[in-house]
């Protein structure tokens, strides 16, 4: 920090390149970016004049702008830690507006991705307010750093809602979903906080991942009461609640409810409706959504291909296809991966394998697994042992690919080969890991595997299967006597 030398003191200093015309017509993007660096070298020029002017950092009206300005502009580290270096050699105002300072200062670091120098600022503060906490466990939050994250929410002298929301949003968004349910009852239950926007954003996203589809209509009907806005990132989180629970009436009523419809919000409903059916009506909102002026991007397509695929809609699929790449999307692996799903699943198999063969890029685990699926679904054993092959290359320690193989044997009862496969997965130590089927009773997800017996409840279900595997056995068959004629 000292060799920084304060070269914001001079006014020829290159920290602050002057504000010059384009010689040249500009781009729209970079005409954006020239405005965005503009607006940010002017609050900082500001700074400077009144710095220059002789006016101490308490009574220097820009000095919380040109921080701002610093955590805006993609090459503001240098102009941040000059001022930085300003706050340092006056001995960092001990008022309240220092405070303030220090807080912009540690948003700035934490914006520009230096998360360690946001952390030394905040230490060294004497005075922090419930802001510069929130700035701090935001940062912690965005770096992906949960559990320090969490020790500084629970060092808090005080918190406010914008505290609870980061942090809720921080376990769901990294797959902590129950802690962030159970902060959200802590908040609302113990604290008596009454939840926004943002922390519902946040709860529901959570309630999603656990697939608590009774929570999540009781939230949405929190929602309407409150009569929150459903144009942004909520609707959107609802909308995702409901298709990831399969409910696909309540994610289009969702939807439908929308009064300024985004890309967003058209993306998450035509992927539920792709994913759980019926995929016309994917292709539909996609039709809807046009009619809106709404462009697609990359994701929506996928979304649009997977319909295709499930659909078996196999020009159509094509035709979408060609449409994305017409409004300059490139594609990339996921689009392709769906192409050579929907050629898979419609019994193109020769087609489906010489596509995912001649990839610009590697098709990876999930294209080659689809395919072998598809040859386990049409029985062509010649084509799984291919697909199986490259699976394993992709893959070598999966089970996929062999589980998939030996289906496809099966089916086509081909025992000895089945044998095999089953051999050569135990020499190599391969375990497929089981598929587990859920259900959710009053507000908890139970979740059970074949033959599972670690449940706790575990006798008590499997003597009701007993039960009812008794009462609905069909009685005896008596078959009807004929008198044969001689």
């Amino acid at each position: 920090m000292n060799n920084l030398a304060l070269s914001m003191l001079s006014p020829t200093t290159s920290g602050f390149p002057p504000s010059t015309r384009p010689s040249k017509p500009v781009s729209n993007a970079t005409a954006t970016r020239c405005r965005a660096a503009l607006s940010g070298d002017a609050a900082l020029r500001a700074f400077r004049a009144h710095h220059l002017a002789g006016r101490s950092l308490d009574a220097n009206p820009a000095l919380l702008p040109a921080l701002a300005a610093c955590a805006r502009l993609p090459a503001g580290a240098v102009e941040a830690e000059q001022v930085h270096a300003l706050l340092v050699k006056c001995g960092v105002p001990r008022a309240v507006s220092g405070a303030h300072a220090c807080t912009s200062l540690v948003r700035a670091y934490a914006r520009l991705g230096r998360v360690c120098d946001a952390r030394k600022v905040f230490d060294g503060m004497l005075n922090r307010t419930v802001v510069t906490w929130n700035v701090l466990l935001d940062a912690l939050v965005r770096a992906d750093d949960l559990d320090a994250a969490w020790e500084v929410f629970v060092e808090m002298p005080q918190r406010n809602v914008v505290s609870w929301n980061t942090i809720i949003t921080g376990f769901a968004r990294l797959g902590r979903a129950q802690e962030a349910v159970d902060l959200f009852v802590e908040m609302t239950g113990v604290y008596g906080l009454a939840p926004d926007e943002a922390t519902m954003v946040g709860f529901i996203s959570a309630v999603r991942d656990i697939g608590l589809l009774g929570l999540g209509r009781s939230a949405h009907g929190y929602v309407v009461r409150r009569e929150l806005s459903l144009d942004g990132a909520l609707g959107v989180a609802l909308i995702n609640m409901y298709t990831r629970c399969g409910s696909m009436s309540a994610a289009h009523s969702c939807f439908s409810s929308v009064s300024n419809k985004s890309l967003e919000h058209c993306t998450s409903v035509i992927t539920g409706f792709a994913a759980h059916g019926p995929p016309e009506m994917a292709l539909s909102l996609f039709g809807e959504m046009k009619q809106l002026g709404i462009e697609p991007n990359g994701v929506t397509f996928v979304a649009v291909l997977n319909a295709c695929s499930h659909g078996g809609f196999v020009d159509e699929g094509f035709k979408y296809f060609s449409l994305m790449k017409s409004m300059g999307i490139k594609p990339t692996i996921q689009h392709y991966g769906c192409l050579v799903d929907l050629l898979g699943r419609a019994g193109f198999l020769e087609a489906a394998f010489n596509l995912a063969s001649n990839l610009p890029e590697d098709p990876g685990f999930v294209i080659w697994t689809s395919l072998l699926a598809a040859c386990r679904s049409h029985g062509n054993v010649e084509m799984a042992e291919l697909a199986a092959s490259k699976l394993a290359d992709a893959k070598p320690s999966h089970g996929s690919s062999y589980v998939l193989l030996s289906n496809t044997y099966a089916r086509a009862k081909q025992w000895e080969n089945l044998k095999k496969t089953r051999r050569r997965m135990e020499e190599h130590g391969v375990k497929k890991k089981p598929g587990l089927s859920w259900i959710e009773v009053d507000g908890s997800v139970h979740s059970f595997a074949t033959a599972d017996k670690l449940h706790t409840e575990s006798e008590s279900i499997y003597q009701m299967l007993e039960d009812l595997k008794h009462n609905l056995a069909p009685p005896a068959y008596e078959p009807e006597l004929f008198a044969l004629s001689e």
